[in-house]
């Protein structure tokens, strides 16, 4: 937007300084996982041996 100065000229206004920080670009989304094919129900994981107490 220009703006006039005390002598009437048209005054330009000052160009922009480039961006110090410039965007970063967005990082590639994950890829989806293929899904389950159906009728096969996934084996739910053996449950893992009990933590044995530390001796005091």
């Amino acid at each position: 937007m220009s703006t006039r100065t005390r002598d009437g000229t048209l005054r330009e206004p000052d160009p922009m300084p480039p961006d110090p920080f410039p965007p970063t670009p967005m990082p590639e989304p994950p890829p989806e996982p293929e899904p389950e094919p159906p009728g096969r129900e996934p084996f739910p994981e053996p449950p893992g041996p009990e933590p044995e107490p530390e001796p005091a």
